[in-house]
């Protein structure tokens, strides 16, 4: 029995050598599937930033395309037909970059959306009774009429828009929204919107001089 113990001791270390590096080979093969999945969700994400990097590139063309519409309406000296045809343009606008976040488009609770919103900020969108009031004043009203509407348009058109990818890049639906907040939103933009209008038509400008 004891010539046999040497034999049987050394089989013994054999088989602790392997236990360590059986251990090892099971480690490393956990951490190259963490590193795998590690990998993959890096890669996901990227495609996600990558597709809310269009979305968001695409709804700013959205908006941009209104506020040229808006401004241009802004010239017909007629103040009814003035206001209802930005407000269908704006309507169309929020319809569009809700396909574009995904979301059901309810026009009417975004009709709603959009004379609360408006009717808030103070110095933004005129009443067409007050634009008829104010264009049937002799020698001035027209041209003071012509001269501030399309920037006005152009201003209110932004901020809508603006209102809404906030809304929407934030899961917001026409389902529950919260008014109050996007009241906010819209003052906010709309404090930014003379500075984007001005350097938007510089930008246009210049590319066609």
């Amino acid at each position: 029995m004891k010539a046999n113990e040497p034999e049987q001791t050394k089989k013994t270390g054999a088989a602790a050598e392997q236990e360590p590096t059986a251990t090892k080979t099971a480690k490393a093969a956990k951490a190259e599937e963490a590193a795998k999945a590690s990998e993959a969700s890096a890669a996901e994400a990227s495609e996600e930033s990558a597709v809310l990097s269009a979305s968001t590139h695409e709804a700013d063309r959205v908006v941009r395309h209104a506020v040229y519409a808006a401004m241009g309406l802004g010239i017909v000296p007629i103040p009814l037909f003035n206001f209802a045809a930005v407000t269908a343009g704006n309507l169309i606008m929020a319809r569009k970059l809700a396909g574009l976040y995904g979301v059901e488009f309810k026009e009417g609770v975004a009709k709603k959306i959009i004379a609360s919103v408006v009717s808030s900020g103070a110095g933004t969108l005129a009443s067409p009774l007050v634009e008829s009031l104010v264009s049937g004043i002799p020698l001035v009203g027209l041209p003071l009429t012509i001269g501030t509407k399309p920037a006005l348009n152009g201003m209110t058109t932004y901020a809508l828009g603006r209102m809404f990818i906030t809304h929407f890049e934030s899961d917001g639906t026409f389902v529950g929204a919260n008014i109050d907040a996007m009241k906010k939103s819209f003052k906010n933009a709309y404090a930014n919107s003379r500075e984007w209008l001005g350097n938007t038509i510089k930008g246009r400008a210049e590319k066609t001089a």
